[in-house]
């Protein structure tokens, strides 16, 4: 069993190189996260659908990257073959089994960002978001506006403070993620980064293994849209969800960056957050304008 476990993370990593061979250059662990996610799912799905589905989307996936990898037109003909062979039930599983595996690949990817910030703060290639460089690229940029394009440091200041950031939060059913499964994809983000931490145990190990399982068999039996229309108190909770999970962690973590940022071209002063913050929301037919003083 471990030996074909072991052949199977083989092929799937091989097809992963001929679709992404600029980022395996640049660092492996991706390929390594998303072959790892792949196989666990193409497991569940042939406990859910059969060995013949699993068998079905594999040989899609496997056609597709060699097709990436070559441009070979008969691969191209073969997986139109494929597609076209099979009956409705069958293509609406294959459908939403390759949305699901565009997902994962995205959540790999997030990690793999994650894991490369990591290392580059241990090397010394960022320091603390008191003293000096971030992880992100805020810092970068801002050293370009003064160094490149000779903008004055308190040139770049100035114009930060009058920036305004207007968003659009949207609770419709064919445009947002629903909620549970932006829960899910964050235990399952969670989980990845877990197993491939340095002090794990075999046991922590097999336990996350296992969590990271049910999650992915948890996410693609979420449907991804409501079947049935949402009440105008349903789409205000959706947007809400943003603010709850996104906004109140994001915008002050993204301020600390932005003062780092600056205090590192010179700016020894902070972004004023002390005006007003004004959120409009356009949900359904509620409309709201929400005034917040800090």
């Amino acid at each position: 069993m471990a030996n074909r476990n072991l052949e199977k993370l083989a092929s799937i990593d091989a097809q992963l190189r001929l679709l992404v061979p600029a980022k395996v250059s640049e660092d492996d662990k991706l390929v390594e996260y998303d072959a790892l996610l792949l196989d666990r799912f193409l497991d569940i799905l042939q406990d859910l659908h059969g060995e013949d589905l699993r068998e079905t989307v594999q040989a899609c996936y496997e056609l597709s990257a060699e097709y990436e990898g070559k441009h070979d037109a008969k691969k191209l003909s073969e997986l139109g073959n494929v597609l076209t062979s099979l009956d409705p039930g069958d293509s609406i599983v294959v459908a939403k089994s390759f949305a699901h595996m565009l997902s994962l690949a995205n959540l790999a990817e997030e990690v793999q960002i994650a894991y490369r910030r990591r290392n580059k703060l241990k090397k010394g290639d960022f320091a603390d978001e008191n003293s000096a460089t971030t992880e992100s690229d805020i810092e970068e940029t801002l050293k370009r506006l003064v160094g490149d394009l000779k903008k004055s440091p308190q040139e770049v200041f100035e114009a930060l403070k009058n920036q305004t950031v207007d968003l659009v939060l949207t609770a419709h059913p064919t445009q947002s993620v629903r909620r549970s499964l932006l829960q899910k994809h964050g235990r399952i983000r969670n989980c990845l980064t877990q197993l491939y931490a340095k002090d794990i145990t075999p046991d922590d190990k097999q336990e996350i293994d296992e969590a990271l399982q049910r999650e992915i068999q948890a996410a693609f039996r979420t449907d991804e849209i409501r079947r049935t229309p949402p009440t105008p108190q349903d789409e205000m909770r959706a947007g809400m969800s943003y603010f709850h999970e996104t906004i109140w962690k994001g915008v002050p973590k993204f301020l600390r960056r932005v003062d780092t940022a600056l205090k590192n071209i010179g700016i020894n002063e902070r972004v004023p957050h002390n005006g007003p913050h004004l959120f409009n929301f356009l949900l359904g037919w509620v409309a709201i304008v929400m005034v917040i003083q800090e």
